[in-house]
Parts: C-alpha cells; structure tokens; sequence
C-alpha cells in the first residue's frame, strides 16, 4: 500500500470518527422533539416532490435573424383551476405561445397573456383544468438572509433538477434592462440556464421568488454560487395584471431619492444608516399632498426598511395605483408615519 494511500484511508477514517462523535454529542444535548438528519431529508424529498408537481418546462419557438429556433425555460402553475403559468419574460424573448411540460410528462399548449420586460415577469394561459397541482404564494419580506430556500428548474435542459440553498442577502441590483425595477433576492441554490422562470419556495413550499438570473446578472452567464430571484412582494401584484389585462399599472409617490450615508445619517441624528434621503418632490403629487418634504428621510415602506433608492422605485410601483401605502420618515429630527395614497406611474 503506498503512501498516498494510506493517508487517504486516514483521512476516511478521520472523517468518519468525528461524524459519529458529533452524531452522538448532537443525539445527547439535543432535546427530545429534535428533527434527525433522516427526517429532515425525508421531508426534504417531500418538499421536494411537491414543488416539482407544481412546476412545468418550457420550449419557446424564436425568430432570430430569420432564423426560427428554441430557447428553454422554467415556470410553475399559479392557479390550476384558471390555467395560469408565470415564468421569465426573457424566456418567452418574443414568442407568443409555449408548450409547457407538466412534470408527470403530459404536454399543454400555452399562450403568451402579458409580459413586463421591466420586471422580467411573464403570464401564460393554458387549458383550464389541465394542471393537476399549482403552488401557493408566499411572503417575501418574511425571508432574511441564512433561511433555507430550494430551487425548482431545468437547467441546462434538466427537468425537475431541484436543489436546497440559502438567501444570501436581499435587495440586490442587477440593472439587466433600463428602467428595470428590481429588489432581488440572492440565493446560493443551484440554477443555470434553463432555470429562468422557475421557483424559489420557502420551507413550507410557498413561492417567495422567481428564479431569474445567474452570476453577474445578463452581463455574465456563468453560474458562480450565486442566483437572483424576483421577490413575490415584487411580483405577485404583476402576475394578476398581466393574466387580467395583459398590462401593468405602476404606483407613483412623487419623490427623487437619494442613499444615505453614515455622515448623513450622523447629521440627522439617526443611529443607523438604513434609509433614503428626499431630494426632490413632485409638486401636487401623492407625496406632497401628504406632507413630505425634501430632505426628509424614508425609513420604512409598508413595515419594510428602506437601504437604496431602487428599493423606493421597486417597492412603490408595485403596489396598485390609489392604495394607500404607510410610510415612515424622519422629518425635521422627528420620527413619524403618514399614509400616502398612490397615484398611477405614466408609462
């Protein structure tokens, strides 16, 4: 037996002692209703298979350059009932119809209802009643960094390739199109090409994002342990206006913003530096009219700390034209919280 060998062996066995050591010091200060890594993976697998049923793959026929090809994508079904799909709008990239892939093998037809390349979000109708199972939305602004997360996708044209991560932080920018809105989530599940369009659930199997792009965004393709995903807070909204109207109608305060530095911060008083600062104000708009100034200081929209001011553009727009929003602000060193009922954003 050689050396190298030998020390590998060692190593194995190394490895080995210390699992079954930290096994039983885990099994021994654990309390009794302690999930085991067993039943942890069983319910892993259930999750797993459950995300799977609701998810569907895409083949998109395009016309590039006059030549007709196929690009491949992901998407999941939101109401079975209706026939509503929700992916990528770039899988879609132009075609008007799909064929959608449930993952028991069965193939649909789907037709393209609205897209918001601005959010990269896109809706497909396919027969009513066809999908045997949909999944449910869940709460994005529940989601911190470190909470478990799976991806559901094809990538590289993989079907029904799931895979367990973390967020790795929140609020992130891509700047994929102009004008883009975007609050992404970051993850370390794996996804590639392919994966666009698919899921991202919580623990409980609730969609929290939309797994959109991979690396460094549009300008790097190559999977690098990192991914972005819409966050549901962004997209939900959207996902019902698109399958109604095939439009989207964006919230507007009426306020230029600015970030805010820990000088800035230091000057208003603030401990903190979360938080945007008021540069100008749109006269006789939603803002104005209740009563934000400039160089106010947006601290929270809706119960959500604001840290940039593509948080603001993101956050308001998303939320339907005259709903009333709360917003928290230090204005004038004092700390207060107004309604504002949005206005309509011109397109």
């Amino acid at each position: 037996m050689n050396i190298k060998r030998t020390k590998i062996l060692w190593t194995a066995v190394l490895v080995s002692s210390f699992a079954v050591i930290w096994s039983q010091k885990a099994q021994s200060d654990a309390p009794d209703n302690a999930m085991t890594l067993l039943e942890f993976s069983e319910q892993s697998a259930d999750l797993a298979e459950k995300v799977s049923n609701g998810t569907v793959y895409l083949s998109v026929a395009k016309n590039s350059g006059g030549e007709m090809g196929r690009g491949l994508g992901t998407g999941f079904v939101i109401d079975a009932i209706k026939g509503i799909v929700v992916t990528n709008a770039h899988v879609m990239d132009g075609g008007t119809s799909a064929t959608v892939q449930f993952h028991d093998g069965r193939v649909v037809r789907g037709v393209l209802l609205g897209v918001d390349k601005q959010t990269d979000l896109a809706v497909l109708d396919i027969p009513p009643g066809s999908a045997k199972h949909q999944l449910a939305w869940g709460d994005s602004d529940l989601i911190r960094p470190g909470h478990l997360v799976m991806a559901v996708g094809s990538p590289l044209g993989m079907e029904g390739t799931t895979s367990l991560g973390v967020i790795s932080a929140l609020g992130r920018q891509l700047k994929m199109v102009k004008g883009s809105y975007e609050d992404f989530l970051q993850f370390d599940a794996f996804i590639d090409r392919g994966s666009s369009g698919g899921p991202l659930v919580n623990m409980n199997g609730e969609v929290i994002g939309i797994n959109t792009a991979i690396g460094g965004g549009g300008k790097d393709p190559m999977w690098r342990g990192i991914g972005y995903a819409i966050p549901t807070a962004i997209a939900k909204r959207y996902v019902y206006d698109l399958a109604e109207t095939g439009t989207i109608r964006r919230g507007w305060i009426g306020v230029t913003v600015d970030g805010l530095d820990a000088q800035a911060a230091k000057l208003r008083g603030l401990d903190h530096t979360y938080g945007v600062i008021v540069i100008s104000v749109k006269k006789g708009g939603p803002a104005e009219q209740s009563g934000i100034r400039k160089g106010d200081v947006i601290l929270e929209i809706d119960g959500r700390e604001i840290q940039t001011a593509n948080q603001v553009k993101a956050r308001i727009a998303a939320v339907a034209p005259g709903s009333p929003v709360k917003v928290k602000l230090l204005s004038r060193r004092a700390i207060r919280t107004i309604r504002v009922t949005l206005g309509v954003l011109d397109a």
